[in-house]
């Protein structure tokens, strides 16, 4: 994405913000330029979120191209409909983001933590009579198990954010 300017890439920039819009302009030729805060480590901290929730991403598009992938299904055709619905579940990064900031977990729920849990038996024995690992899907399910265990059966999955903070 560096050096293309219709691709929409930028770099992260943190530290002096004096400095920074100094040299904004020529930080901003190859690419455009993303300030995010004094602390110089808030650069690449950025970075690698953006990145692990690229992974998480991967992680579930193998998962759904291991369900089809021995049966009469092109992965060309499962393509633009598994790209269509990630599209459609990126409003869920906003909600989530606007929950965190708030506290309130349950606000705007279209699907309940209890309902999820009730339906991963349906992943794994799809998973299982597919022949596929659940071992991506498997860690997750666990947190979600967890905070439903916790009393966050009303919340949406954004609880489970808080059992990875230590």
């Amino acid at each position: 994405m560096i050096g293309v300017p219709v691709a929409g890439g930028y770099v992260f920039y943190s530290g002096s913000r004096a400095l920074y819009e100094r040299h904004r302009e020529t930080l901003g030729v190859p690419v455009d330029t993303t300030y995010v805060g004094e602390d110089a480590g808030f650069a690449a901290l950025h970075d690698v979120a953006l990145l692990s929730a690229m992974y998480g991403m991967f992680a579930g598009a193998a998962h759904a191209f291991a369900l089809i992938r021995r049966e009469d299904i092109e992965p060309t055709a499962l393509a633009p409909l598994l790209a269509d619905w990630l599209v459609a579940m990126v409003p869920a990064v906003h909600q989530t983001a606007d929950q965190l900031r708030s506290g309130d977990y349950t606000k705007g729920v279209v699907s309940p933590l209890a309902m999820q849990v009730a339906g991963t038996p349906t992943f794994l024995s799809t998973a299982e009579q597919q022949g596929v690992s659940p071992e991506l899907l498997l860690p997750y399910f666990d947190l979600m198990r967890r905070r439903l265990a916790e009393g966050g059966g009303e919340e949406d999955l954004t609880g489970v954010i808080d059992l990875l903070v230590r």
